[in-house]
């Protein structure tokens, strides 16, 4: 039995139609996820080797230490967009959790953490994970632009 050429062509048309919506919808881990640190095996391997490598090992911390702020600046952005009658307690509930008094990087990090969650509150979306927000992304790209020996006492 020959099958005609327009049904064949169009078996495999909808098949690569399928098959390019499937691979779509896959999402790509955000580079702020546990698993999207590019130093970890490699400060692993330098451990190993017995190699002492303080500028990996600086960018490991930074990008743990983003990981963590951008998803957390996104939360801190809901919760001043949540309260916008009462925005000294909004920020003094934010210092209780990330004080900025420590005299080190990490008052830099909650600081800015704090001054995106005010300035983009407007921005912050609750029906979205904080993998799709602008937030978490804003402060990624903040963080991950810092100098890496910021992070070397962190």
């Amino acid at each position: 039995m020959k099958i005609p050429f327009n049904f064949k062509s169009s078996l495999v048309f909808v098949s690569l139609f399928f098959f390019a919506q499937s691979i779509a919808a896959e999402k790509l881990p955000k580079p702020w996820h546990f698993d999207g640190n590019i130093y970890r095996e490699a400060l692993s391997e330098s451990i190993s080797s017995g190699k002492s490598n303080q500028s990996l090992l600086n960018k490991n911390i930074q990008w743990d230490k983003c990981s963590t702020m951008a998803p957390a600046t996104d939360r801190m952005a809901l919760g001043v967009q949540n309260n916008p009658d009462d925005p000294d307690f909004v920020r003094e509930m934010i210092l209780d959790l990330y004080p900025v008094d420590n005299d080190s990087f990490s008052d830099v990090i909650n600081q800015k953490m704090m001054d995106l969650a005010f300035e983009m509150a407007d921005v912050a979306d609750g029906d979205k994970s904080s993998d799709d927000s602008v937030v978490t992304q804003a402060a990624w790209d903040w963080c991950i632009s810092q100098d890496s020996q910021d992070f070397a006492d962190l």
